[in-house]
């Protein structure tokens, strides 16, 4: 009965250490600074797979462009919820590009796939 309990113990112990290491974000991202959250660059790009945008946040400067890509096979839209822009339909590794002259905070989603949403676009110097 004991040995049992101290097995358990150490499958409990050693499953909470793996789903500590899995819930972080690492914001060392050095081939893609748009991903460190906060300095705004000339251009971005997004990347459309697995029914996600990644990365999710992106910082541009006022002027700068974001260009979305679609690597999944299911069609997806990169569409603010604010209306000023729309991809439209993007088939596979089809992309849409967007300048962004104002600065402000972009929120968008896929029209086709409710849980692709929340994702941003933060426009400033």
């Amino acid at each position: 009965m004991k040995t049992k309990i101290i097995s358990l113990a150490l499958v409990i112990a050693c499953s909470l250490f793996l789903l500590a290491g899995c819930g972080g974000k690492s914001s060392n991202n050095s081939m893609n600074p748009t991903s460190s959250g906060n300095t705004p660059v000339a251009a971005a790009s997004v990347s459309i797979e697995n029914f996600a945008f990644s990365p999710a946040t992106v910082h541009v400067k006022i002027g700068g462009t974001v260009t979305w890509t679609n690597k999944d096979a299911s069609p997806h839209t990169a569409t603010d919820l604010g209306g000023s822009f729309d991809s439209g339909s993007l088939n596979t590794d089809q992309t849409f590009k967007k300048a962004f002259s104002t600065a402000g905070t972009y929120t968008y989603h896929c029209t086709i796939h409710s849980m692709m949403a929340n994702a941003t676009v933060i426009v400033g110097n």
